[in-house]
């Protein structure tokens, strides 16, 4: 058993980005959440978490990390968004004469086609997520 062992109290809320020390007892400055003790190693893990998530609303702000739907984003551009994703999607499906040329060049097909799978999948959620945003804008405007 180590002789001591000391826990710090820090606001355990992983979105928040408070990463000051707090005192027992004591909420968070930033989000109120009652704050929590950490380990030395449970410390270095939220530490990391929360700087992880910041650099991520940093690069959101920024622009460059694009979101696929928006509070900002109109109706239209969602609509244009998903007649892209559209497109390329047929895209796919069709294949393309470069993909049907490396196909026919590659020895490993198998993974060239596997991986016009996933893209597939990938384009079609973008599509889904998109269309239910644009579905829950319209009942949410229908019940107000």
């Amino acid at each position: 058993m180590p002789l001591f062992t000391t826990e710090i109290y820090y606001c355990p809320n992983r979105d928040c980005q408070n990463t000051d020390k707090l005192k027992q007892g004591a909420t968070c400055p930033v989000c109120g959440t009652e704050a929590q003790p950490f380990s030395f190693k449970e410390t270095v893990e939220l530490h990391k978490t929360k700087k992880a998530r910041g650099n991520l609303a940093e690069k959101i702000e920024q622009g460059s990390v694009q979101l696929l739907v928006t509070d900002k984003m109109t109706d239209e551009e969602i609509r244009r968004k998903i007649y892209e994703d559209m497109i390329n999607l047929a895209s796919h499906e069709a294949g393309t004469g470069w993909m049907r040329l490396g196909t026919l060049l590659s020895m490993n097909s198998t993974d060239q086609m596997l991986g016009a799978g996933f893209k597939a999948l990938i384009d079609q959620n973008k599509i889904i997520i998109r269309q239910n945003e644009l579905m829950l804008r319209t009942l949410s405007k229908k019940l107000a």
